[in-house]
């Protein structure tokens, strides 16, 4: 203890060895909420163009929401046929993200660096049944989607590996008005 009292200069480097270690953990927090950020505005905004896809259906749904089912059918001959569309949603990514199609991979460039990209959408659409058994276990039309996003680290000058994340998004189209609901 005697030599933190010492004034002869030799508390200089603890000194500095906190400061950079305060900095360190600084550095590593702000590149935590970074990562958080983009990863919840990734799938914030698939999540919209799902939830447009399922919209997009409601001409579908409709003629069965008057039986108080949500599923996309329609009349063909003496039978119903399914009918849903998953729409174009990398197109609705590259607008609401500012996405750059390059090769397989759709990247938010910052000049001519990645902040990150996205690849691998899948879509699954999910009819309800067209007359299920029971009014108590009536499911919904679903849309599902997975996609890959890969985040370079700022922190670590490039010798760390990306982040690298599978983002599951789920919408459900909910009747607004449900005979069941009165």
């Amino acid at each position: 203890m005697k030599w933190l009292t010492n004034k002869s200069g030799n508390g200089f480097p603890l000194v500095v060895a906190i400061v950079l270690a305060i900095l360190m953990f600084s550095c590593v927090i702000f590149e935590y909420m970074r990562l958080t950020i983009i990863a919840s505005s990734v799938r914030d905004a698939v999540q919209s163009s799902i939830i447009a896809v399922v919209a997009e259906n409601y001409s579908n749904v409709y003629s069965s929401l008057r039986q108080s089912y949500s599923g996309g059918y329609l009349r063909s001959g003496n039978e119903w046929q399914e009918q849903v569309s998953i729409g174009h949603i990398y197109p609705r990514l590259q607008q609401n993200l500012g996405l750059i199609e390059q090769g397989t991979r759709y990247a938010k460039l910052i000049g001519d660096q990645a902040e990150y990209s996205v690849s691998g959408l899948t879509v699954t659409l999910i009819n309800a049944p067209f007359a299920p058994s029971s009014p108590n276990t009536i499911e919904q039309l679903t849309a599902e989607a997975v996609i890959q996003l890969e985040v370079p680290l700022s922190f670590g000058w490039g010798h760390l590996p990306s982040m690298k994340a599978e983002l599951h998004v789920k919408a459900v189209y909910m009747p607004r008005f449900n005979s069941q609901t009165h």
